[in-house]
């Protein structure tokens, strides 16, 4: 019995080598588009980062204000002491009465540069306009001043806030000053201090007055 086997023909070499040739084109094409994708994405996570820890270059002075270290406090005062060339026991002070001033009437670019410092390692803080001077102030006067708190007004909770960033005292006592009024907030200062803080306070909505010890 004669048995008839039939045998396909292999594909020709050329034809393979093209069908190769085709397969790692579209394996090339197709990991360089990831790769583009992934850089892009990550490319605007670093720009919404950027936004998120560096607010916009603003003209005038600013002031940066610790609210707290979070979980790395040792590193925490490590940056402090690098921002503001400040002993190890000042370093400490600072955070251990927050909220308080690490800067004070710089540009807003350093201000911003040191607050993602900050914000890298967990600490809070925050940006603030320091209050520039009236247009029509009067001349510095010697001696010393007090200022005087007369009314909290109807934004006592910013008044609050404000109040504890300009003597560093704790929410209790912050909250005490503006119920139990008049009452002093900062006392023993020159005249510049006590006018800018008043136009702090001012703005706020508070009613305030600088008395001269």
């Amino acid at each position: 019995m004669n048995v008839t086997t039939t045998r396909k023909d292999p594909i020709p070499m050329t034809e393979g080598l093209s069908i190769a040739l085709v397969v790692l084109t579209l394996i090339l094409v197709v990991g360089a588009v990831m790769k583009f994708a992934g850089t892009a994405r990550a490319n605007r996570d670093k720009a919404a980062q950027a936004r998120r820890f560096s607010p916009e270059a603003r003209p005038g002075e600013w002031s940066l204000i610790l609210d707290g270290t979070g979980a790395k406090k040792i590193q925490v005062i490590k940056e402090l002491r690098d921002i503001t060339g400040l002993g190890l026991a000042e370093a400490k002070d600072l955070v251990d009465r927050t909220p308080s001033t690490v800067l004070s009437g710089v540009d807003h670019q350093s201000a911003s540069a040191a607050y993602r410092i900050l914000a890298d390692v967990g600490a809070a803080v925050r940006i603030t306009e320091t209050a520039a001077l009236p247009a029509d102030a009067p001349a510095a006067v010697p001696g010393t001043f007090t200022i005087i708190l007369d009314d909290a007004g109807p934004k006592k909770i910013y008044v609050i806030k404000e109040i504890r960033a300009l003597n560093g005292t704790g929410l209790a006592e912050a909250k005490r000053l503006s119920e139990q009024v008049p009452s002093k907030i900062l006392t023993g200062i020159d005249h510049p201090t006590a006018v800018a803080a008043h136009a702090i306070l001012t703005r706020a909505g508070a009613t305030a007055r600088i008395f001269a010890a």
